[in-house]
C-alpha cells in the first residue's frame, strides 16, 4: 500500500506547481486595482488553492494509503458539514455518527484492495444501517426527511467521491506511465480545471446573466461559461492522456482507428467529465438554498466549506470510472 513513487510522479507534481504558480501571478495582476473586498476573497482563495494542492501532492506521493486517508478525511468532513446544514433531528444523532463509521469502512475497503466489496459495501450498508439507527427511535414526524437525506448525502459524499481513491486498485486503470496515481491525477485535473474555467469564461463572456442554465439554483452558470470550460479540458485531455494514462491506446467498444485514438477517449472522458462536473455543482448548490446557505461552512478561506470543493468530483469520479471499465473492456 505504501510503494516508492514512480520517478515521473515528482516531474508531474513540479509542473502542476509551476502552472499554479503560473496562475497565481496572473491572479496577483489581474487584482491590482480591484476593490479591497474583492482582492482579500480572491487572495484567500489563492492560499487555499496552494494548501490544498501541498495536500494533493502529499497524497498522491504517498500511494494509495495518501489518497485513501485525504479523501477519507475530505468525505468525514463534507459529511458532518451537510447533516449541519440538513437541520439534524436529535432522532438522527445516532444515524449521522453511524455515517462516519461507514465512510471510514469504505475507505479501508479500497485500501485493502477489495473492489468487488467496493460496489455495494456503503450503498446497501447505509441503506439497512441507517433505516434501523432511525426506526429503533421511534420518531415518525420527519422519518422520510431524515432518511432520505442522510442516504443522499452517505451515497454523493461518501460513495460518489471515494470512487476518485477507487481508481488506486481499479483493474482499468492499474496501468500507465504513473501507475493508478496517473488516472487520479488526470480526473483531479480535468476536473478542476472545468470548474475553474467555467468561472472564468462565466464572469469574462457571461456577465450580463442572460444566458443562464438553471437560474433558481446557480444564477452564476451561464451557457458560455459551461461550453468554455468544456472546450478547455477537451483540449487539455488529449495533450496530458499520454503523460498520466494509458487512455487512447484502446480501440474501444467501437473500434476506433489508431490514428484517432489518442483524441476519442481522452475527448469523450472531458465531455462525460464537464457534464458530470457541472451536474455534481448544482446538486450541491440545491442543497445549500434548500438550508439557506451561501457556502458549506468556511473551513476553506475564499471558498467556503469542503463540500464547495469536492462538488464537482462527487459525479466526475463515479461517471470517470465507469466509463473507463466501459471503454477498457
Amino acid at each position: 500500500m505504501i510503494a516508492a513513487p514512480e520517478p515521473a510522479l515528482y516531474w508531474t507534481i513540479l509542473a502542476l506547481v509551476a502552472g499554479l504558480a503560473a496562475g497565481s501571478i496572473i491572479r496577483f495582476i489581474a487584482l491590482r486595482n480591484a476593490e479591497e473586498k474583492k482582492r482579500r476573497q480572491r487572495l484567500a482563495s489563492l492560499r487555499t488553492w496552494w494548501m490544498l494542492a501541498i495536500l494533493v501532492s502529499a497524497a498522491v506521493l504517498a500511494g494509495r494509503l495518501g489518497i485513501c486517508l485525504l479523501l477519507a478525511a475530505a468525505s468525514c468532513i463534507a459529511w458532518f458539514e451537510i447533516t449541519r446544514m440538513f437541520g439534524a433531528r436529535s432522532a438522527d444523532r445516532p444515524a449521522i455518527r453511524a455515517g462516519y463509521g461507514l465512510i471510514v469502512i469504505n475507505y479501508v475497503l479500497i485500501l485493502l484492495g477489495s473492489v468487488s466489496l467496493f460496489w455495494f459495501f456503503l450503498p446497501v450498508g447505509a441503506l439497512i444501517v441507517l433505516a434501523v439507527l432511525l426506526l429503533i427511535k421511534d420518531e415518525p414526524q420527519g422519518y422520510i426527511r431524515s432518511s432520505g437525506g442522510l442516504l443522499w448525502g452517505l451515497l454523493f459524499l461518501g460513495y460518489g467521491l471515494s470512487h476518485a481513491a477507487f481508481l488506486m486498485i481499479l483493474p482499468a486503470s492499474s496501468a500507465g506511465p504513473l501507475g493508478p496515481a496517473g488516472w487520479f491525477l488526470f480526473l483531479v485535473i480535468l476536473t478542476e480545471t472545468d470548474d475553474i474555467f467555467q468561472a472564468i469564461i462565466g464572469r469574462l463572456f457571461g456577465a450580463h446573466k442572460r444566458h443562464r442554465i438553471i437560474p433558481t439554483i446557480s444564477p452564476n452558470k451561464t451557457w458560455e461559461g459551461f461550453l468554455g470550460g468544456m472546450l478547455v479540458i477537451v483540449v487539455l485531455a488529449p495533450a496530458i492522456a499520454p503523460w498520466l494514462t494509458t487512455l487512447g491506446q484502446q480501440a474501444g467498444p467501437f473500434g476506433v482507428p489508431e490514428a484517432l485514438r489518442p483524441f476519442v477517449a481522452p475527448i469523450l472522458a472531458a465531455i462525460l467529465i464537464s457534464f458530470a462536473g457541472f451536474f455534481g455543482d448544482i446538486n450541491m448548490s440545491a442543497i445549500k438554498r434548500d438550508s439557506g446557505v451561501k457556502d458549506s461552512s468556511n473551513l476553506l478561506p475564499g471558498m467556503g466549506g469542503v463540500i464547495d470543493r469536492v462538488d464537482s468530483l462527487t459525479m466526475t469520479a463515479p461517471v470517470f470510472v465507469y466509463f473507463l471499465i466501459w471503454w477498457m473492456a
